[in-house]
């Protein structure tokens, strides 16, 4: 037996007639479609009362225009059943994740949590599988690749059917693009998804894979960089770097990066390249001649000036004849890392540093 809490009005009062606070679900249904609405009495937990918030159902249709989406683009790469194969890497990360969802939201289902599976697979399909693994694979989809063809296939089915008692219109509607490679009329009668292995090696090296792209793309997106901007190199350097042994291809192609290389040691240098006054410092200090030291300052070499600084200090001769002594909190010197000559930028991804050259 499943009890259910009651909805309540959008400000958490019991919804009465007499109080003109009864939401309508005709016009929301008009608006977003009744598998929306469905996602949102999905994700209200069994015996508990909720206040109904629209902005879920708006994210329900947003969910369901994804799975949507994503189904026209796997249909695009898939077009007969593929067989079994042996999986390449990534695929086996994605693969064993995969797994472990299916089986967690298989007990949900059991146990009539509807709420739990539908935030399992959301979390699934939308952050891992679309946003990362799928972006991830792209470069692999316009060849003749088995193994993330077999991966594609198998899991995106699995979403569809995971979340079909849940979603059945638009999972019905994606089926249908495959039914006939799937063998059933109706995505309602097909089988139930069957576990794949379990790789928890895979599955710490893709993790690891997915968190150097997310810091890439991060990277990116604060220099103002475009996603797609073409990158000439990228060192990951560390002792653990051999662990993304097989995994080169997939990093270089999703960052754009010619070329990468795995490395247990690189040797930086730092340049110094601009000197910088504090003006908050020197002003109060130095009143009417502070204009004066940051003129005199802005002459120097910062490579000469970071020597004099390590050695106690900059003497700056002003015209008045007296000589100030300039310090090392009172200016700051900006250096830039160069690897082999080059100018290149640092991320540090957990005990690995990613050396980048544009």
């Amino acid at each position: 037996i499943m009890i259910h809490g009651f909805i309540m009005a959008p400000d958490g009062t019991p919804m009465h007639t007499s109080l003109g606070n009864v939401i309508d679900p005709m016009p929301l249904l008009e608006t977003y479609g009744t598998d929306a609405l469905r996602y949102y009495a999905c994700t209200c937990s069994l015996g508990e009362d909720h206040a109904f918030r629209e902005r879920d159902v708006v994210h329900g249709k947003k969910l369901c225009t994804k799975i949507w989406n994503l189904g026209k683009l796997i249909e695009m790469t898939v077009t007969e059943r593929p067989e079994r194969v042996q999986l390449k890497p990534i695929d086996r990360w994605i693969m064993s994740r995969y797994t472990k969802v299916l089986e967690a939201v298989t007990a949900h289902y059991e146990s009539y949590n509807f709420d739990k599976a539908m935030r399992e697979i959301e979390n699934f399909a939308w952050k891992e599988f679309a946003d990362h693994y799928v972006e991830m694979t792209k470069h692999r989809t316009r060849g003749n690749d088995p193994s993330v063809k077999y991966t594609l296939y198998t899991i995106y089915l699995g979403i569809l059917k995971m979340m079909a008692p849940m979603l059945p219109h638009v999972t019905e509607d994606a089926y249908q693009a495959f039914a006939r490679m799937d063998g059933s009329k109706s995505i309602h009668i097909s089988k139930w998804p069957e576990a794949e292995r379990i790789d928890e090696d895979a599955e710490r090296k893709g993790d690891l894979t997915k968190e150097i792209i997310a810091s890439v793309r991060t990277w990116k997106a604060e220099k103002k960089y475009p996603l797609n901007k073409e990158l000439a190199r990228i060192e990951i350097v560390g002792k653990d770097a051999y662990l993304l042994r097989g995994y080169e291809d997939d990093i270089a192609a999703t960052v754009r990066a010619t070329v990468l290389e795995l490395l247990e040691e690189a040797h930086l240098d730092s340049h110094p390249v601009v000197l910088k006054p504090v003006h908050a410092k020197l002003g109060p200090l130095f009143k009417t001649q502070a204009k004066e030291i940051v003129g005199q300052l802005a002459t120097m070499d910062p490579a000469g000036a970071l020597a004099l600084l390590e050695k106690g200090g900059i003497e700056v001769l002003l015209n008045d004849g007296r000589t100030v002594l300039i310090t090392s909190d009172l200016v700051e010197i900006v250096c830039e890392l160069q690897y082999q000559g080059k100018t290149v930028d640092t991320l540090q991804v957990g005990d690995l540093l990613l050396v980048i050259e544009v």
